[in-house]
């Protein structure tokens, strides 16, 4: 079984157990504290309401009781009441008048919902209803005739109003008596209330009962003290909780689905970040065959990051002992150098030798021919001197070749400008097809990814060795041609082959074709080439040459596509002879 199908269903196994656990818990929990807080709801609304009722009532008391004992136009009534011999019906208009108007004034200042003035017998002298003056309402009456200023009372609903709190309070006066009933509605209070605490409160009625009991509804009575006959019904629905508890349900079922999907993504990418590091270490334990190793990154487990510091430590000694090795090729390569150079010197300087000791030996002896050979000696030590300072020339920009500088490049573009650049008509450079005009070079290209290279120093190979196959066919031949293809290479690299119909390089020059100052042309330095494999050697590439089967010479360039790795920078090269202020190698490590 794969490492990671083991840890998914261990992980699967876990999140599921952990899921139910915890679910189960949660629910418990949430329900306990669901009911806690609908008990306290219910408890929180009785409370409320019994106290914003038993406030209201004592409220309108004492805006009601003082009327009867300290109101002028409850005097100015009775006085009235008593001149009339008690007959009401025998007021004097304006007195009626003034009753009549001044308690609705009365009842608003004082926020009353009714306000009334009434004898014994039930005749309304005065109300803040004005329709109801001069009715007779035996219910207020009897209120009247029995007030004795006590606590107030509830007064049902009557002909689709609303329920009040209702106070009374009288006044006797020489065998003749008014009262006054005040009430306030408590509808409002009750809307209130219930709002805030999201209960529906309603008067129960102890004739009618409760409601049919329903399915998920509770109900309280809440009796309200101060106020005679005045119970309060609370009705709450708990479809709420039972609907809390069954999302809490389906986010646990949701939650234990959302694990195991969790659990199975985390075990598969566990098991790859744990296998990963492991193939990329074997990965890149390969490419050090190939010499271009990267550093592992560290992660994954102690041991797996312990494992990769030890393989980047290993890289980097690798690394280090190639630049050692390096330097000590330079080294090498610059006392070959210094020991070429010094023969190509030492040519010229016979001749000059020569030269000036027969000048001097001619003039010391006064010979006639001093005059004659002087022309001819001085023009063999100029062309002498000139060709040292050629070669002094030459091998210092060969001394001081840049390091190279790699970007994503168009290596076909970059071939395509030099083909058109050599070529007989730039027109006639053709990338696949058959030519048009024959032309002296031509280019088949490949598709091929972009090339991370020194654009200038890849043209400059390209160019060194169209020329070269031009100048070598051109001398042996009317019509010389340069072919050049482009092409993928296997291992991530790409392949330039430059082809000519000239004659070929000779037997005795093939080992040293890349070196320099080896040529076979006569005016040649012998660099040209060297520089090509410099280039092409720290671009990490490779360049051969071998002849062509049906004659000329081929060069064919690897050059990786993501670039030189390993030396990235120029081999710097020096001569104590031939050096101009050139700074020293850098020491290794």
């Amino acid at each position: 079984m794969p490492l990671w199908l083991r840890l998914a269903f261990t992980f699967v196994l876990v999140a599921v157990a952990t899921t139910a656990i915890a679910g189960y818990g949660v629910r418990t929990t949430t329900r306990e504290a669901l009911e806690k807080d609908f008990q306290a709801r219910l408890d929180a609304a009785a409370r409320e309401v019994s106290e914003a009722v038993a406030a209201e009532a004592q409220q309108v008391h004492d805006l009601t009781i003082p009327l009867c004992s300290e109101g002028t136009f409850f005097d100015k009534a009775l006085v009235d009441l008593e001149r009339a011999k008690g007959d009401a019906s025998q007021l004097d208009p304006g007195s009626r008048i003034a009753l009549r108007h001044h308690l609705p004034g009365e009842a608003k200042a004082r926020a009353l919902d009714e306000l009334s003035l009434v004898t014994p017998d039930g005749l309304v002298l005065s109300a803040s209803n004005l329709k109801a003056v001069g009715t007779h309402d035996a219910r207020l009456g009897k209120l009247v005739a029995q007030a004795d200023g006590g606590g107030a009372a509830l007064r049902p609903a009557e002909g689709g109003g609303d329920p009040s709190i209702e106070v009374s309070c009288s006044r006797t006066v020489h065998a003749y008596t008014l009262g006054l009933v005040g009430a306030r509605r408590i509808q409002s209070i009750l809307q209130r209330v219930g709002q805030a605490h999201r209960v529906t409160l309603s008067l129960y009625d102890a004739a009618s009962g409760r409601p049919p009991a329903a399915r998920d509804v509770q109900y309280k009575e809440v009796k309200v003290q101060g106020v005679a006959g005045l119970t309060v019904l609370e009705t709450v629905s708990r479809e709420e909780v039972n609907r809390t508890l069954a999302r809490l349900d389906q986010d646990v079922l949701e939650s234990g689905g959302l694990a195991v999907l969790i659990s199975l993504v985390a075990a598969v990418l566990f098991g790859r970040s744990v296998a990963k590091p492991i193939h990329e270490l074997a990965h890149e334990t390969r490419e050090v065959v190939t010499g271009e190793p990267h550093p592992v990154r560290l992660r994954g487990s102690r041991e797996l990051r312990e494992l990769a510091q030890s393989f980047n430590r290993t890289i980097d000694e690798l690394t280090r002992m190639r630049k050692r090795l390096a330097a000590t090729e330079r080294i090498a390569a610059r006392r070959e150098i210094a020991r070429q150079v010094a023969h190509e010197i030492k040519n010229p300087l016979a001749p000059i030798r020569a030269a000036v000791e027969t000048l001097r030996r001619l003039r010391f002896r006064g010979d006639e021919a001093f005059d004659e050979y002087f022309d001819e000696a001085t023009k063999t030590v100029l062309e002498e001197v000139h060709r040292i300072a050629n070669i002094v020339s030459e091998f210092t920009k060969f001394s001081r070749l840049p390091a190279p500088n790699p970007e994503p490049m168009d290596l076909v573009a970059a071939a395509k400008g030099v083909v058109a650049l050599h070529a007989a008509d730039p027109d006639n450079v053709r990338t696949g097809g058959g030519p048009k005009d024959d032309p002296r070079v031509d280019l088949v290209a490949e598709e091929i990814p972009d090339v991370r290279a020194d654009r200038d120093q890849i043209v400059q190979v390209l160019t060194n060795l169209v020329q070269n196959g031009l100048e070598a066919a051109g001398a042996v031949r009317p019509d010389p041609r340069v072919h050049v293809s482009i092409g993928p290479h296997p291992e991530g690299r790409v392949r330039v082959v430059v082809r000519d119909n000239g004659p070929g390089v000779s037997e005795e020059m093939r080992d040293k074709l890349f070196e320099p100052y080896a040529t076979s042309k006569a005016t040649g330095t012998g660099l040209g080439l060297a520089i090509c494999q410099r280039i092409v050697v720290e671009h990490g590439g490779e360049i051969v040459y071998r002849p062509a089967t049906k004659g000329g010479a081929v060069f064919e360039i690897t050059l990786p596509i993501k670039g030189p790795s390993l030396l990235d920078k120029s081999i710097e090269i020096t001569s104590p002879t031939f050096g101009r202020n050139e700074p020293p190698p850098p020491s290794e490590p």
